[in-house]
């Protein structure tokens, strides 16, 4: 029987991404971990978001970088409905933490751009997250990747890597501890590569219905999908 970690994707699916509804409907669904994604606004808090702008979820186009923190929190966030009547606001990463940390649940961060030279900032988010008993952080950014390398806490990261990454720099590197891959690349060529370089992968855009989820590569060491119920099913039939 397959125990690969199931990581809930922004939290659980149909509820608004990243807010407290979803992650504790994560908990509910009995994920191991949660995936969420940090930005700063332009004071320098970290919040529970993924995109630079809040057009998708919020209906405004401002980018959060441009945003005091007092500013984000008064966003509602869903479709036009929810945000006239009810609406989920961003959370603050220590928000999270307070949740968080009292389930015992691990965590996927995942750092997003607008830590791109922020190196205090990245402490930061690391050093509050030092009561949490499994996290890893994450992103497209080695430089990010880098900063809490050089903290020598051991904190373990994760490199998100795509097709035209090169893949030579980060074999010669040993600065990261995993690689992470959109599902698209399992059992490729890039897959079998990463492994034999000595790196193991968590692998994203998981469904819940793919067969090799019940006897995985020995590569695999997390599953991030939107929908951890169906993932923990086919491993429990298993």
């Amino acid at each position: 029987m397959s125990n690969i970690p199931v990581y809930a994707h922004r939290g659980a699916a149909r509820s608004i991404e990243n807010s407290m509804e979803a992650f504790k409907k994560a908990v509910k669904l009995h994920a191991v971990g949660i995936e969420l994604d940090l930005q700063l606004s332009a004071d320098g808090v970290a919040f529970v978001t993924h995109d630079i702008d809040f057009f998708r979820l919020a209906g405004n186009k401002r980018r959060i970088t441009d945003m005091l923190a007092e500013e984000v929190l008064q966003l509602k966030l869903g479709n036009a409905f929810l945000r006239k009547f009810l609406g989920s606001r961003v959370l603050t990463f220590d928000e999270f933490l307070q949740f968080a940390i009292p389930t015992g649940v691990k965590l996927n961060v995942e750092l997003k751009e607008s830590f791109l030279g922020k190196n205090e900032r990245i402490r930061e988010v690391v050093e509050k997250s030092k009561d949490v008993k499994d996290i890893h952080f994450s992103s497209f950014e080695f430089s990010v990747l880098q900063t809490i390398h050089a903290m020598n806490t051991n904190v373990q990261t994760a490199f998100i890597g795509k097709k035209n990454t090169d893949w030579d720099y980060v074999f010669s590197i040993r600065e990261i501890n995993a690689i992470h891959l959109n599902k698209k690349f399992y059992r490729t060529d890039l897959m079998y590569s990463i492994w034999n370089a000595g790196f193991p992968i968590r692998f994203y855009n998981i469904k819940g219905n793919e067969k090799y989820i019940a006897d995985p590569h020995e590569s695999v060491i997390g599953w991030i999908t939107d929908f951890p119920e169906k993932v923990l099913k086919l491993q429990k039939r298993q």
